[in-house]
């Protein structure tokens, strides 16, 4: 999923298949956090990983079932911007 790869510190598990994708914030290790300020902070709703298996608790789920490319180019635009906006720019973990 080139729109999630080309986002600065995002980590995208591969598929071949699918109208999902899966990746992980690096310096994020709560995907519940995460998801609720995505959502009331830049209006994007993504599901925890941790709703699918505990060992996901670091990695989002995102929905790209749209025949809408520029609404998904959007999607990706505005997870960027609330990285930098919240200067959570990703710092390495550990």
């Amino acid at each position: 999923m080139p729109l999630l790869a080309e986002l600065p510190g995002v980590q995208v598990a591969s598929a071949k298949v699918g109208r999902y994708a899966f990746f992980r914030l690096e310096g994020f290790n709560d995907s519940l956090e995460v998801a609720r300020r995505l959502v009331a902070e830049a209006g994007l709703g993504l599901a925890p990983g941790n709703a699918f298996a505990p060992e996901a608790r670091d990695w989002l789920r995102w929905c790209f079932a749209s025949k809408d490319p520029q609404r998904l180019a959007k999607d990706a635009e505005r997870r960027r911007d609330w990285l930098t906006a919240k200067k959570n720019v990703p710092r390495p973990v550990g």
